[in-house]
């Protein structure tokens, strides 16, 4: 598959090269094309380094990992993504005022499909550091690691999901982009807990556990809650 890398920081690079890893022809864009170039070198087989422009043409799947700017002033040409799933994994900004979460009602994710009416967006990867992306993949497999996924398009969450699968994460169906506020609110908790210890190795995952064979506190009752 060609991907085409939106914004070459460091979740775009090593996503980017980790794809590139696993066979995919993998594009990297950039305002700062020298960025896309440096990336590009990291990449086992042959990558295309340039503007984010010619990364969002290239590909038949777009990362978006740009911000900062309208989606406009990243993407010069939006009819270049038109039908393609696109994976937005960007979280919110880190708040000054000591607060959480965005600053409107909207997840970055909504804004970027309202920006980009043509792609298919899909929330997915915005909940994992950087450097969750380096561990191998045996490791990834054998922990589940969740890949969280929230889109209104089926189709390109059956795309992203088979690409999530083949790198070595779980995915798990979010629903659908609105539930992407959770997933970036989600991200917040995970950072904060980062700033409180917790290991830029660690990841928040749904692990399912075995079914107990007895009962030990009464079980779950009637409740309004569900």
């Amino acid at each position: 598959m060609k991907i085409g890398i939106v914004g070459t920081g460091n979740m775009g690079r090593s996503l980017g090269v980790l794809c590139a890893l696993h066979g995919h022809e993998v594009y990297f864009g950039s305002r700062d094309e020298q960025k896309a170039r440096t990336a590009a070198l990291l990449a086992v087989k042959p990558a295309g380094a340039g503007t984010n422009q010619e990364a969002a043409a290239f590909g038949d799947l777009i990362v978006w990992a740009a911000r900062g700017a309208p989606a406009k002033e990243i993407v010069s040409d939006a009819s270049s993504l038109a039908g393609k799933p696109l994976i937005d994994l960007n979280n919110n900004e880190n708040r000054t005022d000591g607060g959480f979460g965005s600053a409107g009602a909207l997840s970055f994710a909504e804004r970027l499909q309202a920006e980009l009416p043509e792609a298919q967006v899909v929330k997915a990867f915005n909940t994992l550091p950087m450097e969750v992306l380096e561990v191998e993949e045996a490791e990834l497999r054998d922990k589940q690691v969740s890949v969280f996924l929230a889109s209104d398009s089926e189709s390109a969450k059956v795309t992203v999901r088979e690409l999530v699968e083949e790198l070595g994460f779980a995915p798990f169906d979010f629903g659908p982009l609105r539930n992407a506020r959770l997933l970036e609110a989600l991200a917040d908790v995970f950072r904060h807990a980062i700033h409180q210890g917790a290991s830029l190795y660690g990841c928040l995952s749904i692990v399912n556990l075995p079914k107990p064979e007895r009962t030990r506190l009464g079980g779950r009752q009637p409740s309004k809650l569900r």
